[in-house]
Parts: C-alpha cells; structure tokens; sequence
C-alpha cells in the first residue's frame, strides 16, 4: 500500500506540506503497538473477568460494586470520545483514532507519482460504509427495544403479543424456571441462565415485563 504515517508534530517545525514529513518515532510507534495490541486485550481480559466475578451484582462487596461502576464509565467516555473523533474525522479527516490523534499521526501518501491501484469511487464508497457501520455500531446499544416495541404495540394487530404468560414463567424462554432467580429491584422470576446472559451482555438489561433496568439478581428464597 502507498500509506505511511507520518508525524505531525514536525511538520509546522520542519516547514514540509503535502506528501511529505518525517515518520513516526521509535516511541511513537511502540505506543501505538501497546495500545492497539495490549490495550485491547488487556480491556477484553478485563471486562471477562469483571463479568465472571459478578462485580455489578449487589451482594458484592463495595469495593467490587465500586471497580465495576469504574469499568463502566471508563467504557462510556472512551465511545463518547470515539464518537467525538469521528466526527472530527468525517470533517478535517485528519485523524481516525483517538491513539492516532493523541500521537499526531497521520496516514499521508508515500509515493505521490505511484500508480492508483483502487479507483476513488470504490475507496469512497468503502470509507463511508466503513464510518457508517461503526456510528451503528455505537448507536444500536442505546435504542431500547422494549421502548420500541411498548410503543409499537398498539398499532399492531396482534394484541397479545405484548402478554407473557404466565408470571411463574421465566419472561425470555417462556417456561418454568429451573434454577429460579429474580431481577431486582422488580422481583421477577427469571431462569438463572436466561437471566445471566442477558445481563452479561449488556449492562443496562430491561425486564420485559415492566421494563425496568435490572441491577442485580438474586437466587429466589435467599436472605
């Protein structure tokens, strides 16, 4: 490929424009590697562990409740910062990531007289597909669907697709529990794997039936 990265903290000193501009510093580009590779896999080990603990759940101690509320908002600043630098992205189209912003390297030609082997229709087409399929991917997760589908339910047809049966039935397989947990604070009664895989996927998991957040679970009959 005809890309290099070059560093744009020299550029105003050195007077360069256009293609060129020296390249990344040896530091630089160990950090880049740390926090592309190790950053990712230490956040992915960290977010597994968290979940295997249980650290959200309220029978954990303070300490672990306090550590997963950390985690959490720790996620939540990093998608709002990536939103932000996509934004500035799609705009000055300077810098894709936030590593690259934070080490001022940008991605420049290499070669300005080298053959185009990629036509620019296809290379536009495949970079707003690109930004468009990661602004999704940020988005999806803040729609409720249980929202969506309160909302959408009195202009369907079929009026007891809103009923879920049985309230001694776990709310998502639709049969009686085997191991039975409850959400809290709304006391539902919920598989204990049903339950647990749905909030481990996602940390604001609404009850079906009432639609509010489940904070943590409990085993039914325990103190």
């Amino acid at each position: 490929m005809n890309l290099r990265y070059r560093d744009e903290r020299l550029v105003p000193i050195t007077g360069k424009e256009g293609l060129e501009g020296p390249g990344l510093s040896v530091s630089q580009k160990i950090f880049y590697c740390i926090s592309f590779v190790g950053g990712q896999y230490i956040w992915s080990r960290l977010q597994s562990f968290s979940a295997f603990r249980r650290w959200g759940d309220l029978e954990q101690r303070p300490l672990a409740r306090r550590a997963w509320g950390l985690v959490q908002n720790a996620e939540g600043l990093y998608q709002a910062a990536s939103f932000f630098n996509l934004l500035l992205f799609l705009y000055g189209g300077r810098y894709k990531t936030i590593v690259e912003r934070i080490l001022k390297a940008r991605l420049v030609y290499g070669s300005p007289n080298m053959n185009r082997a990629v036509s620019f229709e296809y290379m536009n087409r495949q970079l707003v597909w690109n930004e468009f399929s990661e602004m999704l991917l940020l988005l999806l997760p803040l729609l409720n669907s249980s929202s969506v589908k309160k909302f959408l339910l009195p202009f369907s047809k079929d009026k007891s697709a809103g009923s879920f049966g049985d309230e001694a039935n776990c709310p998502i397989c639709r049969s009686s529990p085997s191991i039975p947990f409850i959400a809290l604070p709304c006391q539902h009664r919920y598989c204990y794997y049903c339950l647990r895989t749905r909030c481990s996927a996602t940390s604001s998991y609404r009850c079906p039936r009432c639609n509010e957040v489940v904070v943590a679970i409990q085993r039914q009959g325990s103190v």
